[in-house]
């Protein structure tokens, strides 16, 4: 990891997220040990790296708002239950930025969500997210959550579009 002086924190981006979502005051707790990277499946099969996620928010850089990587977190708590750290949710802090971005007219750009949509299709279709899940099943509470995630953001909707519109090509 970079080597940061003092000077080079600002905090007011982190007390803004802090004010919107209580919890993701534990985020700076974070020890930078990089478990929650080497366990998490969006790390694998893209650039999302939630250490220099969380590194940018601490620093008070708002571009994260703007980077495709806040889009590539599936949401699965693998981050979350391997962290060291107690009450560090990054599930939260993600869908926090996600909003904040929306907020600010960012959004995620079409690539990362054909990216998002391709992960729900595949969790959708399978239950997984990866071809080859890295342990245990997710909980029926955690999998009706994601559903629940997919509804509002219209992904079966856009999934069932694009598997109709499979069906009619063959």
């Amino acid at each position: 990891m970079d080597e940061y002086s003092d000077s080079e924190w600002n905090w007011e981006f982190y007390e803004e997220l802090v004010e919107d979502v209580d919890e993701n005051k534990n985020i700076i707790q974070c020890i930078s040990c990089g478990k929650c990277v080497g366990d998490c499946p969006a790390a694998k099969v893209s650039e999302f790296n939630i250490r220099k996620i969380i590194r940018k928010v601490l620093r008070g850089d708002k571009s994260v708002l703007k980077d495709s990587d806040i889009w590539y977190c599936y949401l699965c708590e693998r981050c979350k239950r391997v962290c060291p750290r107690e009450n560090i949710n990054i599930p939260m802090l993600i869908i926090n930025l996600r909003n904040e971005s929306f907020k600010k007219g960012y959004g995620p750009k079409y690539n990362d969500l054909r990216k998002y949509v391709e992960m729900a299709e595949r969790f959708l279709t399978t239950g997984v997210v990866l071809e080859e899940p890295l342990g245990e099943k997710l909980p029926q509470q955690r999998i009706d959550e994601l559903n629940e995630i997919c509804n509002f953001a219209r992904i079966k909707y856009v999934f069932k579009a694009s598997k109709n519109k499979r069906k009619k090509k063959k």
